[in-house]
């Protein structure tokens, strides 16, 4: 090689090298200006300031003061008032709604009103936001005949537009699109607005990114809400002018727009997060390392026929894209066989295996597979199991990055070591036999799962959701749970987290002994067999919550709303329940002696066989309650209201009747 070929190869080399350096000076700038406005913030909101300005406008009005005493006239300018007359005459409202809670009750209340037409604009779709209370909010306004309309993707995402966290739930909005092609509208848009607007009746504007965040955050938002005819209208003409982009144009306009770079514009976009990148980038390695098969295609009606001959060994066979939606198989080694893309819907196949197999991008929605079906280092990256059966499944070491497992059956599954990294799992159903012991979880959604018991050792969830999650006894012993998200979820002493790990402070409530959870939100759990003695529990709405067989001796329940509660065979035994609320709840062979239950809402209880020796239930609702065999020895009924009530065979020697009489 001569000297000028060397040297060209060593710029070259240079080039890549300052182009590299270029990328990471990019995303050190973005990070520093993420971190200047932040400091700017910081600095302008100072308490210093809003005392400075609070003691300026004192010294004024002494000013004030002080020229008038000394005979001299004040002039306070003011600025001239527009007014609009046409907004006096219809009277129009604005109203501030702040922070995530209140701007999500707005949007619930916009799927609920309306009548005919919903437009909400936000640049991210999260499973955050788009859980399955608002996917059926979306559904049952959708059912009243109305339209929905979303405008969605940020242009600074770029090439990432719709893939990763941030959008981890475009998949259950495009199913949605499928079932109501018609009424539900996903327009992509390149945008950073955020606004929703409810037939002409109101509109709502402002910082929440309504599908991006639930109200869980403590994060603080403003906007304004209003019913102003003319904002409404430009809101709406606004979006029905916009441009919906192809991802190409997306790139188009982003590098377009490149010449501005030195302004910070769309540095955000460049500088997305490392895990992000990292999460994007290894998932195509992954997706590509597999794609690639040199057998030739096997079509649907040759493999069909083959397997209807008695053949049972497809190992390595190509069946990419086929539709295999009516083949229901059994005993067939289908190991390493390439079924990238194929439609697997409602399938059954039993005592298949899979292992090595690659299924990336398959929809297998509500396929079947029993019998403990071999997936192990699968690859099952961007799949769609939702509402799949894989109890019993092997999935030791699959890859199934950004799966979606929604719904799904994975009792006694085996994820240990799989790849399950920006993976949805909400509604997924769990047992104590499913395991992902050394599992990557990164960002991944299990949001609600029931995980009582479950084994997470050394996973890696950082970023994961685990909202409102049943954490009771799980084991997260040598976890990584950094970023991890727990707002509203449960865990009790016996939950193992790592050494340092404060549950309480990410969000989680712990139920313990003598614990305190004043007015916590804790509705429809299995707290079946938890010990809560003595907890306090005043406030708390605890609606439809499954406490059979749990210790609340002298807990403190008062106020709370238990309606539906399920307290069979509980321990309540001198528990403070006055005025609660337990209508159609559930205390057969409940242990109440001795508790307050003064003014307690009791009715249509079934209460067969419970113990209310001694208990005080003045002024106490127990109309059309069933008390059959129940044992109200010496307990006190003054004034309480019995009309309908069951009372065959009940133990009522030394009780207080409503009339103050005491029975025999």
């Amino acid at each position: 090689m001569s000297q000028e070929e060397l040297d060209l190869s060593s710029l070259n080399a240079r080039v890549l090298q300052l182009e590299e350096n270029q990328v990471i000076l990019k995303r050190y700038i973005a990070k520093l200006k993420q971190r200047l406005e932040a400091h700017e913030q910081l600095f302008n909101e100072r308490y210093e300031a809003r005392q400075l300005e609070s003691l300026m406008a004192e010294v004024a009005i002494l000013q004030q003061r002080f020229n008038l005493e000394n005979g001299e006239q004040a002039i306070i300018p003011e600025p001239p008032i527009e007014v609009d007359s046409q907004a006096e005459e219809f009277d129009f409202q604005y109203q501030l709604v702040c922070d995530r809670l209140n701007s999500r009750a707005v949007l619930m209340e916009a799927l609920s009103i309306a009548q005919e037409r919903v437009i909400i604009v936000c640049p991210w779709l999260n499973c955050n936001s788009i859980n399955d209370e608002l996917l059926q909010k979306f559904r049952e306004c959708l059912n009243r005949g109305c339209l929905i309309d979303i405008g969605w993707g940020y242009l600074g995402d770029r090439q990432n537009i719709g893939k990763g966290w941030r959008y981890n739930a475009l998949a259950d909005l495009q199913e949605l699109a499928s079932e109501y092609p018609d009424r539900f509208c996903l327009d992509l848009l390149g945008t950073h607005e955020n606004f929703l607007v409810c037939d002409s009746s109101f509109a709502m504007l402002g910082s929440h990114n309504l599908l991006t965040n639930g109200d869980q955050s403590a994060e603080r938002e403003v906007g304004i809400r209003t019913n102003d005819s003319h904002i409404i209208k430009q809101l709406i003409e606004r979006f029905d002018s916009s441009e919906v982009l192809s991802e190409d144009e997306i790139e188009r306009r982003f590098v377009a727009s490149s010449d501005y770079l030195d302004r910070a514009d769309y540095l955000e976009g460049l500088a997305a997060d490392t895990e992000d990148i990292a999460l994007e980038d290894s998932c195509e390695d992954v997706e590509d390392e597999s794609e690639e098969c040199l057998e030739p295609v096997v079509s649907v009606e040759e493999f069909w026929k083959r397997y209807k001959q008695g053949e049972r060994d497809f190992a390595g066979i190509n069946l990419a894209g086929a539709d295999l939606r009516t083949k229901n198989l059994a005993n067939v080694n289908l190991s390493n066989a390439n079924l990238n893309k194929a439609n697997l819907i409602g399938v059954s196949w039993q005592y298949v295996n899979l292992s090595g197999a690659n299924l990336k991008g398959a929809d297998m929605r509500d396929a079947s597979f029993p019998g403990g079906t071999n997936f192990s280092e699968a690859n099952l990256c961007g799949v769609n199991l939702s509402n799949g059966n894989l109890q019993s499944a092997k999935l030791e070491k699959a890859k199934l990055r950004k799966a979606s497992l929604r719904g799904a059956r994975l009792e006694y599954a085996n994820f240990t070591e799989a790849d399950l990294n920006g993976a949805n799992l909400s509604g997924a159903k769990l047992s104590i036999g499913t395991k992902f012991s050394d599992a990557s979880l990164v960002q991944a959604n299990l949001s609600g799962l029931y995980l009582r018991k479950v084994d997470l050792r050394n996973t890696d969830l950082t970023n994961a959701n685990l909202s409102n999650a049943n954490l009771l006894e799980a084991n997260f012993d040598g976890a990584n749970l950094n970023g991890v998200e727990l707002q509203g979820a449960i865990c009790n002493e016996a939950t193992l987290f790592p050494i340092d790990f404060d549950p309480v402070k990410a969000g989680a409530y712990l139920l313990v002994p003598y614990g305190s959870l004043q007015n916590a939100n804790i509705t429809d759990r299995d707290l079946t067999n938890i010990k809560l003695m003595g907890a306090d529990l005043q406030g708390a709405n605890l609606s439809s919550v499954r406490f059979s067989g749990s210790d609340l001796r002298d807990a403190n329940l008062s106020g709370a709303k238990l309606q539906g509660v399920n307290l069979e065979s509980t321990n309540l035994s001198r528990a403070n329940l006055r005025q609660v609320n337990l209508s159609d709840a559930k205390l057969n062979s409940a242990n109440l002696t001795t508790a307050d239950l003064t003014e307690a809402d009791l009715r249509q209880v079934s209460l067969n066989y419970a113990k209310l020796g001694g208990a005080d239930l003045i002024s106490a609702d127990l109309r059309a309650a069933n008390l059959s065999c129940a044992d109200l020895s010496g307990a006190n009924l003054t004034d309480a209201k019995i009309g309908g009530a069951n009372f065959e065979n009940a133990k009522l020697t030394g009780t207080i009747m409503p009339d103050g009489s005491t029975h025999e």
